[in-house]
């Protein structure tokens, strides 16, 4: 169910907020609960179900690492969970089982959860209920932001409704659904055409626009959801990462990914490149943990091998401009944001289009 649904605005919506503000605290989190369960599981049932069974054997599994004081045992137990929660991922991205609504996102948060146990940086939850609320709660599950369990800890206790809260939260959500359905959706409507007169037929000018277009749209789109995703939590007393900061500003690619999509960023950094070593091992292993990061990003994102090349493309980009390239960008953002208007809808185009043969047309019609 999308936040732009008639569905979602005028039925779930209006009947989940009354009866979560008119409850005591001490029944929020059921609240929140159970109806995020009911939201997911209006768009498949039986997805729920994988859903509540994969976050029950988390909450069990990291209850009994939690207990264990040897380290190897700890180890053991890690390893199981990171292969069942990646495991299970990998099995419906790259195969042709029906891929779960936003499984990507949730397996992520559960594996924040897990890791953050693990290194003590924060304790097993008894209450499964807190637990549920923090894997399940609605504006978040289905497409971020993604937000890890050692900044939501404490908001799962409090619940904080303030008159202001509400309305900064409402005020969000409207812009947010302005970018989506006002925006984004129209932009999309030229993707779309492009696509229907087929590559080979459009003209340079027509592929940059298409290509600027689509650069647009997602934007708007992405950015429009997770606007109403921070506001719904406003809304509930929630406070939500930002997930967007002018993007498309950015003088370098390096840069603009510390502006896109940040919590995603931020959990890779948090879990994949840190733990590798970060830049504390010298030039050749950072740029090596800047490889296994983006070529990981670019499989998160989808099964086709265009998800890997885009992902090395980045990574390239990234290498030149840690390099020194950055450095002279940044001190002349002029060149920097001509550099970008280049490179954003280049990428985006790697993104967007599965057939790397249809790709090529593409590349090559905005050119010749």
């Amino acid at each position: 169910m999308e936040f732009s649904s008639l569905e979602f605005l005028f039925r779930f919506l209006p009947i989940f907020l009354i009866i979560y503000y008119l409850v005591p605290v001490k029944y929020k989190n059921p609240v929140l609960f159970f109806g995020s369960l009911v939201f997911y599981a209006m768009g498949n049932w039986k997805d729920a179900l994988l859903l509540l069974f994969s976050m029950s054997l988390n909450y069990i599994l990291v209850l009994l690492m939690d207990h264990i004081s040897r380290k190897s045992s700890r180890n053991t137990m890690l390893v199981i969970l990171l292969c069942y929660n990646i495991g299970l991922l990998c099995i419906f991205k790259y195969t042709r089982l029906s891929l779960p609504l936003g499984i990507s996102f949730y397996t992520f948060t559960m594996l924040s959860y897990v890791l953050d146990v693990y290194k003590k940086k924060t304790a097993a939850l008894r209450d499964y209920l807190e637990y549920g609320t923090y894997i399940l709660l609605f504006p978040k599950l289905i497409s971020g932001p993604i937000a890890q369990f050692a900044n939501m800890a404490g908001q799962l206790k409090k619940h904080p409704i303030r008159l202001e809260k509400i309305e900064h939260g409402l005020t969000l959500f409207i812009i947010g659904l302005g970018y989506k359905v006002i925006i984004a959706n129209h932009l999309a409507i030229l993707w779309r055409d492009i696509q229907g007169i087929g590559f080979e037929s459009i003209s340079t000018p027509l592929a940059w626009m298409g290509a600027f277009g689509y650069s647009a749209q997602l934007f708007f789109d992405f950015q429009g959801y997770s606007l109403m995703a921070i506001g719904l939590g406003r809304m509930m007393g929630f406070d939500f990462p930002q997930n967007f900061n002018n993007p498309y500003m950015a003088v370098s690619m390096t840069d603009f990914w510390r502006r896109w999509h940040m919590t995603l960023g931020g959990w890779f950094r948090e879990y994949v490149y840190i733990p590798l070593g970060g830049n504390r091992g010298g030039f050749a292993k950072t740029v090596r943990n800047m490889f296994v990061v983006w070529l990981l990003t670019g499989l998160w994102h989808g099964a086709s091998w265009n998800f890997v090349l885009w992902g090395l493309l980045l990574f390239v980009l990234l290498f030149v401009e840690k390099a020194g390239l950055g450095k002279v960008l940044e001190r002349h953002k002029a060149l920097g944001h001509i550099y970008m208007i280049l490179w954003i809808p280049l990428s985006w185009l790697v993104f967007v289009i599965t057939d790397l043969s249809q790709l090529g047309i593409y590349l090559q019609k905005l050119f010749f």
